[in-house]
């Protein structure tokens, strides 16, 4: 077996919201053939303290504590440069420094975010950097969207979305190759570059299917939403579907509720808990129970880059779904079959009172879409690529075939 350092921004565990996710199903297909050491950033001491998990996905787990205040002190001092936000937040010393003496006793590297990819990226040996999204595309599309322009974060996106793209265009060429999931994203970054281009790799989200049951409820009623609201894009999109779709949808049937599902701060969910017809659930240990007896799930995206996970969720659970065109990017559903797409809150209104009135159709909706995600996002077929690279690069043999 080859050894394998993997870096991250925040520890993957408890593995909830889409970032964790996804390095974490990365992380499990590498163990297979490969020793994983992870080396994570921490902003609490009770991160620190957590029990290290006994999946055996790493061999060896180390942890490096950098407080909020440090984070926020780099971001001041980064303001006068060119050097983005994003990065500076990340920054410390003893990290890059601890990446350093482990990447010598490693086979390769790979880095989870241009955020730790910064630390190693002048390091030498066979390194790779997940990108995930396009961080810069994310910025851009906030800037310009006019509800969020008062919103202190979307002023800070702005100052940040022209230093970062320079940024994420010029970091791939320190790794051997990097990856994205959408190539919405990558097309963004690097279609004018074609020898960035031929350096990134598109490698979608897939979904865990024995984690999510299909249980399509046909009585349900109510309309989910999950996603992490610590973000501005899973709020906006919460506050635009509590404050002018279900307003719509509930003056036609009134018993239908919106149930939010997903990390939110106590000042947001008491916000929404106030709102006619919303529940907050907020974070929980298991999604597809806290989903079960949902009529709809929605994605009423407007910011944001990336393919949604909420949406393969949905198609997985059996829940019809509902979403902005913004939210299918890397997605090859199509509209009336797998899922419902509108832009507006009338449009968005009338695709869930149709899919609550017509159960039937709602039914095979389901159908169709638990199909589509067992047939094009399972993680094992999704993430191969990105495997078969780092093995290529690290002098993994895979054993010939019987």
């Amino acid at each position: 077996m080859k050894s394998l350092l993997i870096l991250t921004p925040r520890y993957p565990y408890p593995v909830v919201g889409g970032d964790r996710l996804r390095i974490y199903q990365l992380c499990k297909s590498l163990s297979a053939h490969h020793r994983l050491t992870l080396l994570s950033l921490c902003d609490s001491p009770a991160e620190m303290a957590m029990p290290l998990p006994d999946d055996k996905v790493f061999t060896s787990i180390e942890r490096v504590y950098l407080p909020r205040w440090r984070s926020w002190l780099n971001c001041l001092s980064a303001l006068p440069s060119e050097l983005p936000l994003q990065v500076a937040y990340y920054r410390h010393r003893a990290f890059r420094e601890r990446a350093a003496a482990l990447m010598a006793s490693h086979d390769g590297a790979l880095a989870h975010l241009i955020r730790v990819g910064d630390a190693i990226k002048d390091f030498p040996g066979p390194k790779f950097l997940e990108m995930t999204d396009a961080i810069s595309l994310n910025y851009e599309r906030i800037r310009e969207t006019r509800h969020a322009r008062n919103d202190l974060r979307s002023r800070i996106f702005a100052l940040e979305s022209r230093r970062l793209r320079r940024y994420e265009e010029a970091i791939v060429e320190h790794f051997d190759h990097s990856f994205l999931v959408s190539d919405i994203d990558r097309r963004f970054l690097f279609e004018t570059h074609p020898e960035r281009l031929a350096r990134v790799s598109v490698c979608s989200n897939g979904v865990d299917l024995r984690a999510l049951p299909y249980a399509f409820d046909p009585s349900g009623r109510d309309v989910v939403f999950i996603g992490n609201m610590h973000s501005l894009q899973n709020l906006d999109a919460a506050t635009f579907m509590a404050t002018e779709v279900l307003p719509l949808v509930r003056a036609h049937n009134p018993v239908t509720r919106l149930r939010l599902i997903g990390r939110i701060h106590p000042d947001q969910a008491s916000r929404f808990a106030a709102m006619d017809g919303v529940d907050v659930t907020g974070e929980v240990p298991n999604v597809a129970a806290a989903a079960r007896g949902g009529g709809i799930g929605v994605c009423p995206l407007r910011l944001g880059a990336g393919v949604q996970n909420k949406v393969l969720e949905y198609m997985a659970l059996g829940l019809p779904t509902v979403s902005t065109t913004l939210g299918l990017e890397g997605f090859e559903a199509r509209d009336g079959q797998e899922l419902q797409v509108a832009d507006d809150a009338a449009g968005l209104a009338q695709a869930v009172l149709d899919l609550l009135a017509n159960r039937t159709a709602a039914q095979a909706m389901a159908i169709a879409a638990r199909a589509y995600v067992e047939s094009h996002h399972s993680w094992e077929a999704k993430l191969a690529p990105l495997v078969m690279r780092i093995d290529q690069a690290t002098g993994y043999r895979r054993p010939a075939a019987p």
